[in-house]
């Protein structure tokens, strides 16, 4: 991360409306954030009908995420999946399945490793689950993602296509092991 902040690296967060179409953006429609959480830049304020922008409550995981893991990109998404895999046993603190062949996409895993993803529990504000999300990622060293109950996944890579990717695995097997549990 050092070496990041010292090349003047600055990370990007996303507007928080869900009715923003984060494909569609540009540059100029996205937050700048120093390696510290600081706003360097924000964008533009748009004419009526558009809301008001707002830097997302995500921002805090993300960073989280890029400091203790040095991921290049964090992907937070509220598939359906992701809440029924963690409404099936409410009192699961983890995630486990192994011998799929999908989970040789999740990095450092193989077919025959167990994929464990932390559970941790929901709160009323998602900057308020920063804490447990940075105990969650030191507790899990080879986790690329991190369940909230009831609410979906935050999940990294070393890019965005590498986290997409991720994410994209994490959602696939949580579909398979839903439909497995549910027969």
């Amino acid at each position: 991360m050092k070496e990041r902040e010292a090349a003047g690296v600055l990370f990007v967060a996303f507007p928080w409306q869900m009715s923003v179409q984060k494909e569609r953006m540009e540059p100029e429609d996205m937050y700048v954030l120093s390696g510290d959480g600081a706003i360097i830049s924000s964008p533009s304020p748009k004419p009526y009908p558009h809301k008001p922008s707002k830097c997302s409550d995500c921002a805090s995981l993300f960073m989280k995420t890029y400091h203790m893991r040095n991921a290049g990109a964090v992907i937070h998404s509220h598939g359906m999946e992701s809440c029924l895999a963690t409404m099936i046993n409410p009192h699961l603190k983890e995630f486990r399945v192994t011998h799929m062949e999908m989970i040789k996409g999740i990095k450092g895993h193989g077919y025959y490793d167990e994929l464990v993803i932390p559970i941790i529990e929901n709160t009323a504000y998602e900057n308020e689950l920063t804490d447990s999300f940075a105990k969650a990622i030191e507790a899990y060293p080879k986790t690329t993602a991190v369940l909230v109950r009831n609410h979906g996944i935050y999940g990294w890579g070393d890019s965005w296509i590498s986290a997409k990717t991720q994410v994209h695995i994490w959602l696939s097997i949580l579909v398979f092991w839903i439909l497995w549990r549910l027969n």
